[in-house]
């Protein structure tokens, strides 16, 4: 009898930000087929032949040229960022719309919910530090059933130059799995930042767990076989008030600590994040949540600067050895790739070295 095919769920530990681009990126050649759900207000950063890409609505791992990427039916689309990044790709790979499927029924982002929200200047960012993409004021208009304003990829307005790309995602991937293809699971944000399981109300519209993430693009939560809980040394939360970061500290305390300056801005908003120290009870839920089969340390270089741009885990600092291994004991969790550094992203440092020789 045939064996269904892996799943793996890569699903961010603490309030996002933790380097699941990176890793996506790093895992893409290992998967037949990348899929993300969500919506614009998360973009997920990685270098690709030298260059930096920033994706909010295309999975990362179309950098695998055989892979089939897909943005499932849970997903919300904003149609002019989803051409932008398309139009990025084609530059690495003309062939692209031929291996991309957009679910017929994904949600469109109409430029008229950011407006609604207001964006970074709305009262709903100054409120709990939303992005204000529209992203949750696009839900309630679907929970709502307004067929006025919430529209689906499939209407006529909204599928002008992407009909082609149009498909049944869920039946796609389904069969895929049956079929013995291994599928990844792009997960947006962060597990702490659940509007069911997070600090509410300082969290997203939607749920951000790997079970959510099956169900929005139509796959039995039990058929996923793998989690990657991916979480970074010192977490952090959106600028503005985001909600509780326990062992909160200031950009200039760390860089203290460091010896070097260090400072992050989000990729959305692009607005200076707010920076705590390690937390694991925030730890604790996400692994009851999620129950990991792998961990991804990212940003140990935080730990100790002079472990930044490392690619040998042999040549890594005692003390960062220390606490993957306090980790790995602590959840019972192997970790299989360690975040050192090496590319600058917005002030970032990301390379995912293994922790283990392969995945």
């Amino acid at each position: 009898m045939k064996k269904n095919g892996r799943i793996l769920a890569v699903v961010g530990a603490q309030y996002g930000s933790e380097g699941k681009g990176v890793i996506v990126n790093r895992l893409a050649n290992q998967f037949d087929i990348h899929v993300r759900v969500g919506g614009p207000n998360a973009g997920h950063s990685f270098v690709h032949e030298g260059k930096v890409y920033k994706m909010q609505v295309i999975p990362c791992g179309w950098t695998n040229p055989n892979a089939k990427v897909m943005i499932g039916r849970g997903a919300l689309i904003n149609i002019k960022m989803f051409r932008k990044e398309l139009e990025e790709i084609k530059q690495v790979y003309p062939d692209i719309e031929q291996r991309i499927f957009i679910d017929y029924r994904a949600g469109i982002l109409d430029e008229k919910f950011a407006s609604m929200e207001g964006h970074t200047q709305g009262e709903l960012h100054k409120r709990i530090g939303s992005t204000g993409e529209g992203v949750g004021a696009a839900r309630i208009a679907r929970i709502e059933r307004n067929a006025m304003e919430f529209r689906l990829a499939k209407d006529t307005e909204y599928s002008e130059g992407i009909a082609h790309m149009l498909a049944d995602t869920v039946k796609m991937l389904n069969e895929a799995n049956i079929a013995g293809k291994s599928i990844l699971l792009e997960g947006a944000q962060g597990s702490a930042l659940s509007l069911i399981h997070g600090s509410w109300p300082y969290v997203t519209s939607h749920d951000t767990n790997a079970a959510q993430m099956a169900a929005d693009i139509g796959l039995a939560p039990q058929l996923i076989t793998d989690v990657m809980l991916v979480a970074r040394t010192y977490p952090i939360r959106v600028a503005g008030n985001s909600g509780p970061l326990e062992n909160e500290l200031l950009w200039e305390e760390l860089s203290e600590r460091l010896g070097k300056k260090v400072e992050e801005k989000t990729t959305v908003t692009k607005k200076i994040r707010r920076i705590g120290g390690w937390d694991d009870n925030l730890i604790d839920r996400a692994v009851l949540l999620n129950r990991p089969t792998h961990f991804v340390i990212t940003f140990i270089d935080y730990i100790n600067p002079e472990d930044a741009g490392k690619e040998w885990i042999d040549e890594l600092s005692p003390d960062s050895l220390e606490f993957i291994r306090r980790v790995e004991k602590q959840w019972g969790v192997k970790v299989s790739f360690v975040g050192t550094g090496g590319y600058e992203i917005d002030g970032q440092f990301h390379v995912a070295v293994p922790y283990e020789p392969t995945y």
